[in-house]
């Protein structure tokens, strides 16, 4: 039986957006040759227009079909726009028995996602999060002023260390779910704050993308208690989408954190780009700031300029009191380290302090 196969990559324009037309235009007829050079199909249309491209097959196993096609897309994709962006294409594929006036509908399309396996699988089935929290103090008066929340597996488990846990995600394809899951686990936290302390969660940048998540945080009654701390996982070739639902966000009542700055792929340029209410120094930098007179000078001129735009920063990673007093004097603003406190399970921190 000849059969004919639609894929249709349904955000293919936010992938334009963040690489480039030129850039994209290239990497589908790449994604097109790649696909037909290394399986027996034949390219029967494409529409880069309407994100969708036709192969022509022989054979009615559609399940291995799919397969084959969705393996060669994902693998030419991940390596040439990084993991987390190649999960914002949203792969759909459909098969039908190949006529002369064949007709695709709606209805026809399934959207296939990575599923995890293995003690994964069943940790993000039964949402086996273990939420933990690590103190953030000012660095004057060193008092507590609120929380940075922590994900980890469940306890006794393999992947209960965080490294773990998002590493199996990572090479499972299935970040992105897992984030959903952890910041859903959080959120419940939201409830246990004092008002006078707020709740820092990590995110990955693209999910501000996702409506999920949206839905998400505008259920969260006291916005400004959290601050959503954008974590590293990815480069980010263009911020404009971003920046855009960042803004949205802002308008509810969110503060945005970057986290990690100057230790990957977030650098000073990308603080004039992103214009964060804080940001964090990372913890290599404070790591060898007592005997590193440059990055001390660094550290003051970033500090005084986070200041003069209004902004806040952080030193984390800090272990010991002589750390503390050179972040005194620099004038930086918060604190967080095993100086302070160690990250522990969220409810027995909160219920002792």
């Amino acid at each position: 039986m000849k059969t004919i196969t639609l894929v249709a990559l349904t955000n293919w324009p936010l992938i334009i957006e963040l690489f480039g037309y030129s850039y994209c235009k290239d990497l589908w007829k790449e994604l097109i040759i790649n696909i037909t050079s290394k399986n027996k199909f034949i390219l029967h249309d494409e529409k880069h227009k309407s994100n969708e491209i036709y192969f022509l097959n022989e054979g009615n196993n559609i399940k291995k079909i799919h397969l084959s096609i969705k393996t060669s897309i994902t693998i030419f994709l991940q390596d040439k726009l990084g993991i987390l962006t190649f999960r914002l294409a949203k792969i759909e594929l459909s098969t039908i028995e190949y006529k002369k006036n064949y007709n695709f509908t709606y209805r026809d399309l399934n959207k296939l996602y990575s599923s995890p396996h293995g003690e994964l699988k069943k940790i993000m089935e039964e949402k086996q999060i273990t939420p933990f929290l690590q103190g953030i103090y000012g660095s004057e008066k060193k008092e507590l002023i609120g929380y940075e929340a922590l994900s980890r597996g469940p306890i006794n488990s393999s992947l209960f260390q965080a490294n773990n846990l998002f590493s199996a995600a990572l090479s499972q394809n299935v970040m992105h779910e897992l984030e959903l899951i952890c910041l859903e686990q959080i959120l419940d936290l939201t409830k246990h704050i004092d008002d006078d302390r707020f709740l820092s969660i990590n995110l990955s940048p693209y999910m501000l993308l996702d409506k999920s998540v949206y839905i998400l945080l505008n259920k969260v009654e006291d916005k400004s208690k959290i601050k959503l701390e954008l974590t590293e996982h990815t480069f980010i070739p263009c911020w404009k989408k971003i920046i855009s639902a960042m803004n949205k966000y802002r308008t509810l009542g969110f503060e945005f954190w970057l986290d990690d700055v100057g230790c990957g792929y977030f650098d000073y340029e990308t603080i004039k780009i992103v214009n964060p209410e804080l940001t964090k120094i990372g913890i290599s930098l404070i790591k060898n700031i007592i005997n590193d007179d440059e990055i001390i000078e660094k550290l003051k001129l970033i500090t005084n300029e986070i200041h003069n735009t209004g902004g806040k920063i952080l030193a984390e990673g800090v272990e010991n009191l002589e750390q503390v007093e050179l972040i005194r004097k620099i004038n930086i603003d918060y604190i967080q380290g095993y100086y302070f406190d160690v990250p522990g399970e969220a409810l027995n921190k909160l219920n002792n302090y």
